[in-house]
């Protein structure tokens, strides 16, 4: 039988490669926006359907987006905003970690909250940029 899945995943990583390629810096935090949020909506549909193999592995997906918005935060000269965004996806790590060991869609439901009005804000900036 033939497997598809890797060569989706092929596809997929292929697409985001280029379009990341000519990204400028704020398309490129809301493709992890985007990325974040699709990832959010499988690992609700894997807690539901109990496939929890694959609800930790999109668990581990987001923190490392997490981590990537965090490392494109400017510390240096992005004062209170860059500090206040720090701890916002400091708590959306921690909220993933606690829907992660208490299967909690409610933790999950937080999280997209957060992160939506973050994406909207990034999409915002990236208007005004334009």
């Amino acid at each position: 039988m033939l497997d598809f899945g890797n060569g989706y995943q092929a596809y997929k990583s292929t697409a985001v490669e280029g379009k990341a390629a000519g990204a400028d810096i704020h398309k490129l935090v809301l493709m992890l926006f985007d990325g974040f949020l699709d990832e959010l909506s499988r690992t609700e549909g894997h807690i539901q359907a109990k496939r929890f193999d694959k609800k930790a592995a999109g668990i581990e997906r987001m923190l490392k987006i997490l981590g990537g918005l965090d490392a494109s935060l400017d510390q240096q000269n992005g004062g209170e905003v860059a500090a206040n965004m720090q701890k916002l996806y400091q708590h959306c790590g921690q909220a993933l970690l606690n829907a992660s060991l208490k299967n909690d869609l409610t933790s999950l439901d937080t999280v997209r909250v957060i992160m939506t009005n973050l994406q909207e804000g990034w999409q915002g900036l990236s208007q005004s940029a334009a």
